[in-house]
């Protein structure tokens, strides 16, 4: 499931702890105790941090094309092959007839077509063409092979549909719970106590649906049939292409040379049925054939994929969407795998946004870095985007910032030992530091007050009177007085 909100999150949790560090200055201060900070100046660096699943644009199961008993096994998981390799055959005794007569038939048509073709005579125009065509056939694969990848792996849908079957139990409960104290009267404790844990597990349950419902998502039959008739065409026009060059180039009689070019890419086709063939370069990740096995029609033999296009897609909320550019770096990791961490860069960005639990989201793809590095597909990573070059900034013990009247603050000591009030405006966390923005009033080195005394404190912190600061010598240090 995608993260949102990272970066109210990560505010939320500096105001948090903010508070708390001030609550623990405000008590050791109502004791009378001092102590001084120090400005000092931090690198950090923008980011915005998400999930996404781990996936790849060249990630395939290769498939049997017929049934027959496993005679050779030419890969196991971890080899690179080549596009066309052979990786697995079926012994041509245990394939249908006509698949064994086809090996015959496909060394017939390819020296019966060579016959036509051979010639010297080529033109640059009838060659373009099929460059072109072939440029086709590789865009209209790609967007067919892009309907098939999956949003999440089949555990994971698991795992979240039985999520939410505890949701609606406790749902049920909750229900229950809330009818018994219904009819209290308004403000009574029980009753409001029910009502949000009712309120609270139905936005639970609609949490887990929604992205349940996006989890099983997949395009509709019409988007395949789409996508696979422009691919058919596509390879249509490429194979006319190759014709009227081939044509061109042999003058050879065009219906003879249609009727050999036929005969060729059906026994071809027949042929390969019985082999598994790599479509692309890439690297076995899974085996399932196995010699002297039976293998059936449509069962998967050989999971390929190509490292080189690993990728993950990930949802980033509306509110951080501006500050990611096509290029920012990118670093990955993934729960089930906590030594690896992968890297990588944004790859594309989608512009049109996606409603997920009422907040519009964008999907952001992230395209990792090649690696040997073991992964699994289909699992759930979490994605750091940094956003922004590293950069300096103001840092202040956390417990040196205050609050007032007029918002946040500083108390600054001066040389001779006097303190002014300067405002600032806290940002985040880095270690027990917190970020701070002063309008050029500090820099790197200033003293600052920590705690204040009693009599300070009693001041500083009544809303009726004025903030602390402004000229008045801190309580031993520099040339003031001992406090106490």
């Amino acid at each position: 499931m995608q993260k949102s909100n990272s970066n109210i999150q990560a505010r939320f949790a500096v105001v948090l702890i903010l508070t708390t560090l001030l609550v623990g200055c405000s008590t050791s201060a109502s004791k009378g105790t001092n102590s001084v900070g120090v400005v000092s100046s931090v690198t950090v660096t923008d980011k915005v941090e998400t999930s996404g699943n781990l996936s790849a644009d060249k990630l395939t199961t290769l498939k049997w094309g017929t049934g027959g008993v496993v005679e050779k096994v030419n890969v196991e998981v971890g080899d690179k092959v080549k596009m066309n390799d052979i990786l697995a055959a079926l012994r041509v005794d245990s394939v249908e007839s006509d698949i064994a007569t086809g090996q015959s038939d496909l060394a017939t048509a390819q020296r019966d077509l060579q016959d036509l073709l051979d010639s010297k005579t080529s033109l640059a125009e009838a060659q373009l063409n099929v460059i072109n065509a072939r440029a086709d056939v590789e865009t209209a694969q790609n967007n067919y092979d892009a309907l098939a990848y999956p949003r999440a792996s089949d555990t994971l849908i698991k795992q979240t549909q039985a999520k939410i079957w505890a949701a609606e139990k406790a749902l049920t409960l909750a229900h229950k719970a809330y009818k018994e104290v219904q009819h209290n009267p308004d403000g009574d404790a029980s009753k409001t106590a029910s009502l949000l844990n009712l309120t609270n597990a139905q936005l639970t349950l609609n949490d887990l649906r929604a992205t349940y419902n996006w989890y099983i998502a997949k395009p509709t039959q019409a988007d395949y049939d789409k996508a696979k008739a422009k691919l058919d065409l596509a390879r249509a026009a490429l194979e006319d292409a190759r014709r009227k060059r081939d044509n061109i180039k042999g003058g050879a009689d065009p219906l003879k040379l249609a009727a050999a070019q036929a005969k060729v890419t059906a026994a071809q086709a027949t042929v390969n049925t019985m082999y598994i063939i790599a479509p692309f370069d890439g690297e076995v990740i899974s085996v399932q054939a196995g010699v002297g096995n039976s293998a059936a029609n449509g069962d998967s033999a050989v999971e390929l994929v190509d490292r080189d296009t690993l990728k993950v897609e990930t949802l980033v909320d509306e509110t951080s969407i501006s500050s990611i550019s096509v290029g920012n770096p990118a670093e990955i990791s993934m729960d089930s795998l906590p030594e690896t961490v992968l890297t990588g860069k944004v790859g594309r960005i989608k512009r049109i946004g996606t409603v997920v639990n009422g907040l519009v989201k964008y999907t952001v793809v992230i395209l990792i870095d090649p690696t040997d590095k073991p992964v699994l597909f289909g699992g759930t990573v979490n994605v750091t985007i940094l956003t922004g070059e590293p950069h300096s900034m103001l840092a202040v013990p956390v417990n040196a910032v205050q609050t007032g009247t007029q918002g946040e603050y500083v108390i600054l000591i001066k040389a001779d030992g006097s303190t002014q009030r300067v405002v600032v405006e806290s940002g985040d966390l880095v270690d027990a530091l917190v970020t701070i923005t002063a309008d050029g009033q500090l820099k790197e080195g200033d003293k600052l007050q920590i705690g204040t005394s009693s009599s300070n404190n009693s001041t500083g912190n009544n809303r009726n009177n004025s903030d602390p600061g402004g000229g008045m010598p801190m309580p031993g240090v520099g040339g003031g007085p001992p406090g106490g």
